[in-house]
């Protein structure tokens, strides 16, 4: 399976639900999310959970795996770090409905090594513009 957009935006979701305390997250939790119905979100995260990054359990939720965690967490530095690309490099209002999606579109692309020099120019950031803490990089 090839991890696309959406297996990220899965993580991404259950990275956040464990920032919340959530160590096993129940399937409405993911779905409210992202904004899913819980049986399409069952649908998937049995899917991810093929490749090794959730672990699923029926009538109980669903938990990051090692694998999974190690990839959310560069999912999320990558979307904290592309928030301060565009407010403190690039001077984007995200927060005004107009730019919300811009930030979706660059954490699915960023490199590691991009994100590591937007780091290091903003001398190694550790909250987004949303107060939420960045994960450190190889940079950090």
């Amino acid at each position: 399976m090839e991890i696309t957009e959406s297996v990220e935006e899965y993580l991404e979701a259950l990275f956040i639900l464990e920032e919340k305390g959530k160590k096993v997250a129940k399937i409405s939790e993911v779905a409210g999310e992202l904004k899913v119905t819980p049986p399409s979100a069952v649908e998937m995260l049995k899917k991810i959970e093929k490749e090794g990054l959730v672990d699923y359990r029926a009538r109980e939720g669903v938990a990051l795996t090692k694998k999974g965690r190690r990839l959310a967490r560069r999912i999320i530095r990558n979307h904290r770090i592309a928030e301060l690309l565009l407010t403190e490099i690039l001077s984007v209002d995200i927060d005004d409905g107009l730019h919300e999606g811009m930030v979706c579109a660059i954490e699915h692309h960023i490199t590691d090594e991009m994100a590591d020099a937007v780091c290091t120019k903003l001398n190694h950031p550790r909250i987004c513009p949303h107060g939420n803490s960045i994960p450190k990089g190889k940079c950090c």
